[in-house]
């Protein structure tokens, strides 16, 4: 049976768009620590950027401090105060950075060995908090058509100060993990029994359970006191 000329053609843009991504893609190697090269060659930790965003960035020490952001990787953020010229900076070294378009990027650390891969703290990308609830996504960038739909997304969930914990792909050993951080409200626990949910949907369960906390906070606090 001949196959489609549109199939073909899908064919031929997902695998050109691979290759051109892993042409496109630099080099993810560990952060590599200033003072660990020889001072005679070109410093591998600097990166000539046109062009870099407005951010902040949160030191060990809690204090914020302005600076341009040119990108950044899940082991480093390039960062300056001014010029064309970003130094890489590693996670241990800040605690978050936010962008000019309001993302917040955070320091993910205390996670079970080999979870983050190689790296035993990362960047990750907050994609909710609120009521004691932390979701972050550890990821790598997107380089290529195909890794839209295969590149390994790692999404952490925290509950209060508690561990990181990687969700799983699969639906059945999520759901006895959602059950358990949403415990504590009934009509979610409910919700998750009746119907598996995948990681995706993950975040707009926790903004329900942001929104019954709250809820359940101002009833409580409506009751006359005794």
């Amino acid at each position: 049976m001949p196959v489609p000329p549109n199939y073909l053609l899908a064919a031929v843009l997902v695998v050109a768009g691979h290759f051109v991504g892993l042409g496109q893609r630099r080099p993810h190697a560990a952060f590599i620590p200033p003072t660990s090269y020889d001072e005679r060659t070109r410093n591998p930790t600097l990166r000539y950027e046109p062009g870099g965003r407005p951010g902040t960035f949160r030191g060990l020490d809690g204090a914020w401090h302005p600076v341009q952001i040119a990108d950044w990787l899940p082991d480093r953020v390039y960062l300056n105060e001014s010029g064309n010229y970003y130094r890489a900076y590693s996670p241990e070294e800040m605690t978050a950075f936010v962008l000019s378009d309001s993302d917040t990027v955070i320091t993910v650390a205390g996670v079970a060995p080999g979870k983050l891969g190689v790296l035993p703290v990362a960047f990750g990308r907050q994609m909710f908090r609120g009521a004691g609830m932390q979701l972050v996504d550890v990821s790598e960038p997107v380089t290529s058509l195909i890794s839209v739909f295969m590149r390994p997304h790692k999404l952490l969930l925290r509950k209060n100060a508690g561990d990181w914990v990687l969700l799983p792909k699969q639906k059945a050993i999520l759901q006895p993990l959602l059950l358990v951080m949403l415990a504590d409200a009934p009509p979610l626990v409910a919700q998750v029994q009746a119907k598996r949910v995948g990681r995706w949907q993950v975040e707009r369960l926790l903004r329900q359970y942001a929104d019954f906390r709250t809820t359940q906070f101002l009833q409580t606090a409506a009751q006359p006191r005794p």
